[in-house]
This record gives C-alpha cells, structure tokens and sequence, in this order.
C-alpha cells in the first residue's frame, strides 16, 4: 500500500492469479475467442490479446493488420522461421490486406485502428498440432507440460512464434532430465536446436557411459553410424579418454582404434595441437603413420584426389 496526499494504492497480489485463471475458464468454455490457429489440421479458438501479449510474432503480426477476416491467413512457418535461444525475434512478412470491391479507401489512420481485427484465421504452417497445444496451455496456465516425447516439437513451436518463456523451460527440462538411458536423444535434439549448453552436459553422459564399454563394445562404437559425436577430432579425443582410463590394461589397443578413425577429416592445426600432442601417436609406429599420413594429406592438396582412402572418406 502506498499513500499520496488523501489517494492509497493498493495492490492485490491475488489479481494476476485470478486474471489468468478466469482467461483460461473463457478459453476452456471458448467464449470470446476472437482468432482461430490451425496446425496439421486442427484447430485452436484462442484470444488475440492472450496471444499478443505472450509472443512478439503475433504481436507484430496484429499490428500489422492483413488479411481478410473471412479466410484463412497463411504463415509459412517453417525451419528457416526459427531462432536460436535468446536470438532477436524476425518480424512476420505483412499479410496483404483484401478490401472489398468499390469500398473507398480507407485513411493510414482507419487501417492502424482496424487492424488488430484483421486476422481471425491462421494457418501455422510449420507448427505441430501437439506443440501448439501444450504452447497454449502454458500462455492460459503457466504451466507446460513436458516429456521427452514432446519436448521438441514444443520447443520447434516456442522458438517459431518467439516465447522465449516456453523455450527456456524446454531448455531446463531437457538439462534436468539427462541421464545415461536419454544423453544420446538429449543431444541429438540439442543440436538441432543450438542448445550448446545442454549439448555439453549430455556429452559429459555420452562420456561416463564410454569409460565403461569394453574394448569389443569400443570398436563397434567407433565404427558405428552415424557416429555417437559431432567430428572426428571427438571422436579421437573420446578415444584417448577410453585408452587413459584404464592405461595399464588398455593402451595395447590403441593401434586398433586409431586404424579406425579418419585423420584425414581433421584440420591440420588441430593435427598438430590435439593429436600429434598425445604421447602414443608420437611413439607407436601404427599411429605414428597415420598421423603422417593424414599431414601429407593436408599438405598436398592437389594430390588428395589420389590420396583417397577410408582415412579420408
């Protein structure tokens, strides 16, 4: 409570609560929804002022007005549309407006004032029906519910219509919930979404559950595809981390799994700083020549046309 001269202000910390859940009692009975999305065919009657004050896509996309009233607005919504976390939020191409025939034209002034009730049907093309439900939940709820079988189209559809919120706690779920049995799905859908952070953390699993492998379950690692990491210098640092985990026992089949691994793919600075530095590629003849091998490959190349081998292909 605050006082100024005879006036008090209050606040009613209740308020908000009560605001969102009486905006969602209107969106479970669908009275008042002035917009309708569709995705893969489904549809979802939600409000523009719920949508807009959630998403910087549809609130640009409001104000720009566009579209007639009686059909379906397309959005070509799909990869190219997203943005990395935390990326600025890529304006909406604006809906071409449809007036009808032999109306005068109507003042710059008119069309700002009427164009938030422009659009009342969008096709979001791009978006999953299930992502786009579980969105909208959380602007009615505040509440999302994840799985790791919903996670990504969840995080696909937040990162579309830019809710940063919703993208942030796909982000702190899919980091809560890494384990040994999920690293591998963990860090596929890190990637394709440029989550470098939990990328990091679900390779530290994809690195605890190598040390345990034997050499047998080693190898048919190395020669698996697509390979369990992202590069080949990875790999070889995976490798080395397998071998110096337990030296003494394991060092004999350094020759073997480097045979496996393609040299050749690494870049000639990385050869010299990250592979030649490990003691045993300097002092074994096997890797001691394919590490030679792969130098003269960068070293010459016109000539790695000739060079081609299951080294560098």
């Amino acid at each position: 409570m605050s006082r100024s001269g005879d006036r008090t202000s209050t606040f009613d910390p209740s308020h908000s609560d009560n605001l969102l859940h009486g905006l969602n009692l209107l969106w479970r009975k669908q009275l008042f929804c002035d917009v309708t999305l569709t995705a893969q065919g489904q549809q979802f009657h939600c409000h523009k002022a719920v949508l807009a004050s959630c998403s910087q896509y549809f609130r640009s996309l409001f104000s720009s007005g566009g579209g007639s009233g009686g059909h379906p607005h397309a959005l070509g919504l799909g990869p190219g549309a997203q943005d990395g976390l935390g990326g600025p939020p890529k304006e909406p191409p604006p809906p071409q407006t449809q007036e009808e025939p032999g109306t005068p034209s109507s003042s710059p002034e008119d069309k700002l004032l009427a164009s938030p009730r422009a659009i009342n049907n969008l096709v979001l093309q791009g978006c999953s029906s299930i992502g786009l439900r579980l969105v909208l939940e959380y602007l009615y709820t505040a509440n999302v519910t994840l799985s790791l079988d919903t996670v990504e189209e969840v995080l696909s559809v937040s990162k579309i219509l830019h809710i940063p919120q919703v993208t942030k706690l796909c982000v702190q779920f899919l980091n809560d919930q890494i384990s040994v049995q999920n690293y591998k799905q963990v860090c596929k859908i890190a990637a394709l979404h440029g989550l470098e952070e939990t990328k990091k953390l679900a390779n530290k699993y994809l690195v605890e559950d190598v040390l345990l492998l034997n050499f047998e379950e080693m190898r048919a690692l190395l020669d698996s595809l697509p390979p369990p990491v992202e590069s080949e210098l990875a790999l070889f640092q995976m490798s080395v981390l397998w071998l110096e985990h337990d030296r003494e026992t394991r060092m004999q089949y350094a020759p073997d799994l480097m045979k496996r691994l393609r040299f050749a793919l690494i870049p000639a600075p990385e050869l010299v700083e990250r592979v030649q530095s490990v003691d045993f590629m300097r002092t074994d003849p096997v890797c001691q020549k394919l590490l030679l091998d792969a130098m003269n490959y960068h070293l010459m190349p016109f000539r790695q046309h000739c060079r081609q081998s299951l080294a560098s292909r």
